[in-house]
């Protein structure tokens, strides 16, 4: 994507300083997460702020926001303070794990790195945002449980096999799947991505299949149906 930034209805998303752009997976997260009674949501590894934005339209939820990266910090708080929720969104410039924020969270979303031990991606930036090592799921699942109220939620998103892995690491802390939307970009492709949710409590499972397009250029009537608050193309 070329332009410096992204256009939606109610917001601008800049994104020229941020090694991960304005993206559908971004979209799908903000979108799908449930956000019902929320009053404190919490975004790990905002990048552009993306998310936490669309959460902000949905909800009159306070909303804070991480990033490890300078560049994408800063932009991340630029595109708060112009956005017409800024009173409820704060960027902090921290790793998630050097967070210690004050009270406890109803929801906590995240888009997470998730090249585990893979080639290294040119540019520390972009390395930054998608490269981890072994220990960074369980890490992170533990912090969240930390900073999550009893009766919160965590949702997530990531490519399969690393889904697997993060849920394999969260039921070992006693965090249980209740959610997953499995991503498809046309209805005879495998999965692309998939959302879960988790609770320290045990629900009943539940799965749905989200597919994007009908056909190439041409958004499903599921996918405009969450997107077209948002999204100016609609």
């Amino acid at each position: 994507m070329s332009k410096e930034y992204f256009q939606f209805k109610q917001f601008k998303v800049y994104h020229d300083k941020c090694a991960m752009k304005v993206g559908t997976d971004g979209v799908l997260l903000g979108t799908l997460t449930e956000t019902e009674n929320c009053k404190r949501i919490l975004d790990i590894g905002t990048g552009t702020g993306l998310i936490a934005l669309i959460l902000a339209q949905r909800t009159n939820a306070t909303i804070d926001a991480v990033e490890i990266e300078n560049e994408a910090a800063a932009q991340a708080h630029d595109n708060f303070m112009i956005s017409p929720w800024k009173s409820r969104l704060q960027c902090f410039h921290s790793s998630v794990f050097d967070f210690q924020p004050e009270n406890k969270y109803d929801l906590i979303v995240s888009n997470p790195p998730y090249f585990i031990n893979s080639l290294k991606s040119e540019g520390k930036k972009k390395e930054t945002a998608r490269h981890v090592d072994d220990a960074f799921f369980l890490n992170l699942v533990i912090k969240i449980g930390s900073m999550m109220n009893e009766n919160g939620s965590c949702w997530i998103i990531l490519p399969v096999n690393e889904m697997q892995h993060f849920t394999n690491e969260a039921l070992k802390t006693g965090f249980y799947p209740y959610q997953t939307i499995e991503i498809h970009s046309f209805d005879h492709s495998g999965v692309k991505r998939i959302i879960r949710s988790f609770s320290k409590a045990l629900k009943k499972p539940e799965l749905e299949k989200f597919v994007i397009y009908d056909s190439p250029g041409k958004h499903s009537e599921q996918y405009k149906a969450v997107a077209q608050e948002f999204l100016t193309i609609f």
